[in-house]
């Protein structure tokens, strides 16, 4: 199945799997890697990512159902030069 995602204000299109999550695509296709793979069920936090403008974790989301939606990742906070304060913490 064919998605646009709109990740960090850019956009890209890829064919996703059924199951794949949204967690997978950042990590493997985008190498964005701020996201952790944790626990892998949505309770330790370490794969969030903003989905408009809400605190998701990104390992329990379906990249086929985030078509549409703007994603955020730890990556998109840091202004050249100069980390985020979350980004240094």
């Amino acid at each position: 199945m064919q998605v646009t995602l709109n990740v960090n204000s850019n956009q890209y299109i890829f064919d996703v799997e059924k199951n794949e999550t949204l967690l997978t695509v950042l990590r493997e296709r985008l190498k964005l890697t701020g996201a952790k793979p944790g626990c892998l069920t949505g309770d330790c936090g370490a794969c969030k990512v903003i989905v408009d403008g809400k605190a998701e974790d990104s390992c329990m989301l379906l990249a086929r159902n985030m078509e549409g939606k703007q994603i955020e990742t730890i990556e998109s906070l840091a202004k050249p030069g100069k980390l985020h304060p979350i980004q240094e913490a």
